[in-house]
């Protein structure tokens, strides 16, 4: 056991020591007129460019998501839907516009999102275009045909193959080959493009045009429209051109809460800022600088880990789209409700899971099919970060659901696997006509004395959640810079899968004493991509700075001027 823990301290030494390099070389990018963070580097770029045109915050970040699209397909496009949090500085107001995909009047039977997530039975109608559309069109300066031209200006020559993305194409490989045009956009004659080698996508340059001259109708109700259904009649999904036509974004308030002195804005059901709100409140009842940083510190580690497990659980019961059940949010972001939950946690002792103790009734059935081997391991999804020199600030996250979506590319976008966000035993969640599934996506911000002080947001399917609350945590609780907060060690836990994904930084004797009070651990890579990619600015009001990190587990970059 001794050789073990000495070989894997080794490990962790070089670990870190790899980790203290890239940080460097990525340091935080500071502006004083404007902040664009991006999952990649023409994103941001064209972001900033925006901004520096005289466009504000929903300009850039309408424009980033479109190139986005384009430069990383495998997470977001037209294809997928998202959540967008706007504030506009002077009127001192926030929004949240949802455009999150929705299940289409004929439900598949016997669906089974296991071995049907790459395929078109999948589909939901995507919102992106219609919610883009719409937070341009109400909140930004600039028109939507200009706007898409500059896009099509920015992506014509196309992008260049990183090595992540090289990455993320050889891990699909088999279900890249599948569908033809798919294949003929990522694949060159069947095979991974090179490190260095340029995609072009000639077919989304064709889309990007007609979109910027006909607007959205021509994707609802026009060519493209006809487009997809007969892409989903091909491939034996029920989605039609009618439930196309029917979608509409949605403008909501968004969830508010409170953390040590710092207001909490985030995403509102069916999405999940109502669950980080949550969780923040049930960490409040402990000081957690006082107890050290949950990197090194095993009080502090736990702590978070059986608060989020509690949010978690509270999520699975009582959070699905409020057109369909009645969400409790008041009560769930209460701090009453919070510290009823805070007084289960045993300090010294894992909380496992009681399948047959739920709200619900014996969720055995459901839980049995968590096989915790069998987790999404992809990073799933993108966010954008944007402030303004105006002080305008948007908070956006999209997605295909999982990367490469349901495999299948109408126009040279790629379609969601949104139907795999169900839950086909939980009734606060199942498939039902033109219902949205839950999910994990939250767009957030924080603000203190009623200034903007943080916009964050993260990739990562289930670990949106923690990791947002690790770096809301970071920064507040452990006084770190926005570099330091993103790029820590993660972990992940949830109350129904019962093993703790964390990454590789841990150290050895930290893990050995969280095994020995009952946690399951399941050490993952160094900087996985399990993780997600956070997207951060943090504002400093005494230095008047906007100070970007992008997180080093994607491909993206901050940019600011």
């Amino acid at each position: 056991m001794k050789n073990v823990l000495q070989k894997s301290s080794t490990l962790t030494l070089i670990s870190i020591l790899i980790f203290i390099f890239a940080s460097i070389l990525t340091a935080e990018e500071t502006g004083k007129n404007g902040m664009v963070v991006t999952a990649h580097p023409m994103a941001s770029e064209f972001g900033l460019e925006i901004l520096k045109s005289g466009g504000n915050a929903v300009d850039a970040a309408v424009g980033s998501a479109i190139v986005l699209g384009v430069t990383e397909p495998h997470a977001s496009g037209f294809g997928g839907g998202g959540g967008m949090l706007i504030y506009l500085h002077d009127l001192d107001s926030l929004t949240y516009i949802n455009y999150y995909a929705r299940a289409p009047r004929l439900i598949p039977t016997n669906y089974n999102s296991y071995w049907e997530r790459k395929s078109a039975i999948s589909v939901l109608v995507p919102g992106n275009v219609a919610g883009l559309h719409l937070a341009l069109q109400k909140y930004g300066t600039i028109s939507w045909e200009d706007l898409l031209k500059r896009v099509i200006s920015k992506v014509k020559n196309g992008f260049e193959v990183d090595e992540k993305f090289y990455k993320i194409i050889l891990d699909s490989y088999e279900s890249l080959l599948k569908y033809s045009q798919t294949k003929a956009i990522y694949l060159v004659n069947d095979f991974p493009p090179e490190v260095g080698q340029k995609i072009q996508n000639h077919r989304i340059l064709l889309t990007l045009e007609k979109l910027a001259e006909g607007g959205p109708d021509i994707f609802y109700k026009g060519e493209i429209a006809d487009s997809i259904e007969a892409a989903m009649i091909r491939n034996g999904s029920g989605l039609r051109k009618s439930d196309l036509e029917a979608y509409r974004p949605i403008e909501l308030q968004p969830v508010r809460g409170s953390y040590r002195g710092y207001e909490i804005v985030s995403a509102p059901p069916p999405q999940s800022g109502t669950t980080i709100v949550e969780i923040l409140n049930i960490l409040e009842f402990k000081d957690l600088s006082a107890m050290g940083d949950y990197t090194n510190s095993i009080p502090s580690f736990h702590f978070m880990v059986e608060a989020m497990k509690r949010g978690f659980a509270d999520r699975l019961f009582y959070l699905g789209d409020p057109k369909f059940i009645d969400v409790p949010v008041s009560g769930l972001i209460s701090k009453d409700f919070a510290e009823s939950r805070f007084q289960t946690i045993d300090m010294q002792r894992a909380d496992p899971v009681n399948p047959k103790e739920t709200p619900f009734g014996d969720m055995t059935p459901f839980l049995e099919k968590k096989d915790p081997d069998s987790q999404n391991k992809d990073g799933s999804t993108t966010h954008i970060s944007v402030v303004d020199g105006a002080g305008n600030a948007v908070s956006l996250t999209q997605t295909l659901n999982h990367f490469w979506g349901c495999g299948v590319s109408v126009c040279g976008f790629l379609l969601n696997n949104g139907m795999t966000a169900f839950s086909s035993t939980n009734p606060a969640n199942n498939v039902q006509s033109g219902r949205q599934p839950r999910s994990t996506i939250s767009p957030t911000m924080m603000f203190k004395e009623k200034d903007l002080r943080v916009v964050v947001g993260s990739p990562g399917a289930g670990r949106i959640i923690s990791t947002v609350v690790e770096v809301i945590c970071n920064l507040v609780d452990f006084d770190k810079t926005a570099e330091q907060a993103n790029q820590a060690p993660r972990f992940h836990s949830r109350k129904w899968i019962n093993n703790l994904p964390v990454e590789d930084r841990f150290s050895p004797e930290m893990l050995e004493k969280l095994k020995e009070m009952g946690h399951r651990v399941q050490v993952l890579g160094q900087m996985d991509l399990f993780f997600g990619g956070v997207q951060l600015i943090v504002v400093d009001p005494k230095r008047q700075l906007l100070i970007g990190s992008s997180d080093l587990r994607r491909s993206g970059v901050a940019i600011g001027y």
